[in-house]
């Protein structure tokens, strides 16, 4: 007992005081050693030389006129700049390919045209736009918007009109008081001037 207690002092004193020296490892009988784990090395980065002068290499490739248009239209409209944006999506649309998709062009080409503001917005070619938009692309997210705005405006074009026709209708109204108040007043006049 003495002698184990004598073995384990001293394996902590070995660790406490730093002892680097290795016990000599011996497998156990029956137990199969474990295969040393590969070395890896990692292959060194290609270098590449620089191409030889007689390549050629080609310049980058331009977008299409129609990306170009699509771009400065985006920029504009997020800027504010209707009368600009409103320019650059119908260049967009003249120069796009047929068949390409361009619902959100044309929403916000009808946007452009109702936002602007010089000289006023057009609200007849917002609802030319529109109305295309939800001719041609029935499915797309913006058909209901568009809907909706198309809606709201009707539905403003009829408060003006009947806010002419009750204007107008005021406007007569007072006219025939007024007419009917100077015959009064004449009467009452003539009335007076009588002995």
């Amino acid at each position: 007992m003495w002698a184990k207690r004598l073995a384990h002092v001293t394996g902590i004193l070995l660790v406490v005081t730093a002892c680097h020296k290795r016990a000599r490892f011996e497998p156990l009988p029956g137990v199969a050693a474990l295969p040393a784990p590969p070395v890896v090395a990692f292959p060194l980065p290609r270098v590449e030389p620089l191409p030889d002068r007689s390549v050629v290499i080609p310049p980058p490739v331009a977008p299409s006129p129609a990306a170009v248009a699509l771009e400065q239209a985006d920029r504009s409209f997020s800027a504010g700049a209707y009368d600009e944006a409103a320019r650059a999506y119908e260049n967009y649309l003249r120069l796009l390919s047929p068949g390409c998709p361009c619902d959100q062009e044309l929403f916000r080409l009808g946007l452009s045209y109702a936002l602007r503001r010089s000289p006023k917005p057009d609200w007849q070619r917002t609802t030319v736009v529109l109305n295309q938009l939800i001719r041609e692309y029935p499915n797309s997210s913006f058909t209901a918007l568009a809907k909706l705005i198309l809606d709201l405006r009707s539905k403003l074009n009829h408060l003006a009109a009947d806010t002419a026709v009750n204007t107008k209708q005021r406007d007569e109204r007072i006219r025939q008081l007024t007419t009917e108040l100077d015959r009064l007043k004449k009467i009452d006049s003539d009335r007076r001037k009588r002995p």
